[in-house]
């Protein structure tokens, strides 16, 4: 597909003068055009489907507290794609540390989330899940992952997963349940070029109904454990008490959603190569023994 003839094609008023495409992306061909618009083209059908269902969650978005891709050029016929006015910044993964305002947004955009009740997503066709299907939901993708990755991990590592899985969840209720982005992966959190505030967060295709415990893990994913308490701090002490395990489970196993997806898309050494390191990872280990014991320290 000439994504660029497509573009021009369908919105004549854009004069492309300068792009570059990003090939990161495991659902969507990124075109960024200008330097200044970001075009989406999914790759799937699924991919198209999580695309319609992010232009409609956004839609209804009304207020938040940091910026969210604004879309304004959407073709909704094939090939389906739609653009968005670029959210200027620098992604997360380039910040050396998080400051107290950039957890202060993060966390004013979880609680902005937790308003919206399932009834009012509906019509969205977001995922909507509740404590027991959330649960369900994960060891599906955990299976998931052993399909996928147990040639180079071996039974034993999945089966000490699954363990740690049903330790983590046992106090996951209906009321953890919130509006998730569901992908705050290190690209996807725009941050000023001071890094001391959150400019925007976009991708939203894998939001859902699900467990505000997994945004908060990705939040501080490759940072240090030493950022949650000043997150948990924000919500009620029953839910940081319960709310911990699953956050721990979910960074532990964070590191087997770039193996699958390097074994998916036929890096097989590369998916092997991690794999390894995953499982000589002394900071896994610690983390099994934290989620065993409900601690951070």
């Amino acid at each position: 597909m000439n994504f660029l003839s497509e573009i021009s094609k369908n919105f004549p008023d854009i004069i492309i003068k300068a792009y570059h495409r990003v090939d990161t992306g495991w659902m969507n061909q990124i075109i960024i055009v200008n330097d200044n618009l970001v075009f989406r083209f999914p790759r799937t059908n699924s991919a198209v489907k999580k695309l319609a269902i992010e232009l409609n969650l956004l839609s209804i978005l009304k207020q938040p507290p940091v910026k969210l891709p604004a879309y304004k050029f959407i073709h909704m016929e094939y090939p389906f794609f739609a653009g968005y006015k670029i959210i200027k910044g620098d992604t997360v993964e380039n910040a050396k540390s998080l400051g107290r305002n950039v957890l202060n947004d993060f966390t004013a955009l979880l609680n902005y989330m937790r308003t919206f009740k399932s009834n009012s997503l509906k019509d969205t066709l977001l995922p909507l899940y509740n404590a027991n299907s959330w649960i369900k939901y994960e060891k599906s993708l955990i299976s998931s992952f052993q399909a996928a990755l147990e040639e180079y991990t071996g039974t034993e590592y999945f089966n000490e997963i699954f363990c740690l899985l049903d330790t983590a969840m046992s106090d996951l209720i209906d009321s953890d349940i919130s509006l998730i982005h569901g992908d705050l992966s290190r690209g996807n959190v725009i941050l000023n070029r001071k890094h001391s505030r959150i400019n925007g967060i976009i991708d939203w295709s894998d939001a859902s109904y699900g467990d505000r415990a997994l945004d908060i893990a990705a939040i501080i994913d490759g940072f240090s454990l030493k950022y949650l308490p000043c997150i948990l701090q924000n919500f009620t002490s029953d839910f940081s008490r319960r709310s911990l395990k699953r956050i721990l489970f979910y960074l532990l196993v964070s590191p087997l959603y770039r193996a699958y997806f390097l074994q998916k898309t036929g890096n097989k050494d590369n998916a092997e190569t991690l794999c390894k390191e995953i499982l000589s990872n002394r900071n896994s280990t610690k983390l099994k023994e934290k989620i065993r014991l409900g601690i951070i320290d």
